[in-house]
């Protein structure tokens, strides 16, 4: 379960003229032990590539939803495209950021660890541990250092 705090860092008291205001959210995420329990607790997990973005007011916060181009699952299963959301965007004059958020980049290829809903995009489980961008090898890089060490082949054989 997600638990989401939202913090005004930068109210219209001294800010510069024509300049954006900032929200900051601080999520709660669980962390994992290892690729097996990361695994188990999702309900989908493709490889897949970033192909767009768009900004969106989803359950009274602002998110970034990702188109992604599935091209190979693991675990679960999707459409050949899925959207995904991470907290945080531009929207309406506002910049809306995750504290210790790290978003997913367009034309970017990963291997996700998400949790699907029946009617709202799916999410990562965790910034940290659940995204890992997929270069041209057999082995997954981690986004954070809180992110574990696995082969694809490995991946399949959970």
């Amino acid at each position: 379960m997600l638990a989401a705090l939202v913090v005004l860092v930068l109210a219209g008291c001294g800010r510069p003229s024509g300049s954006a205001e900032r929200v900051e959210y601080r999520a709660d995420y669980p962390m994992y032990d290892s690729i097996q329990m990361l695994h188990e607790r999702a309900t989908l997990v493709v490889v897949g590539s970033v192909l767009s973005a768009s900004v969106r007011s989803l359950d009274g916060m602002v998110h970034t939803v990702y188109r992604v181009q599935v091209d190979r699952r693991f675990k679960g299963t999707s459409a050949a495209s899925i959207e995904v959301k991470q907290l945080g965007g531009a929207l309406g004059g506002t910049v809306y950021a995750e504290a210790g958020g790290i978003a997913l980049r367009t034309g970017t290829r990963y291997v996700l660890f998400l949790e699907t809903y029946p009617d709202s995009p799916a999410s990562l489980l965790n910034p940290a541990q659940a995204q890992y961008v997929l270069g041209g090898g057999d082995r997954p890089e981690p986004v954070d250092p809180a992110g574990f060490d696995f082969t694809l082949d490995s991946l399949a054989a959970l």
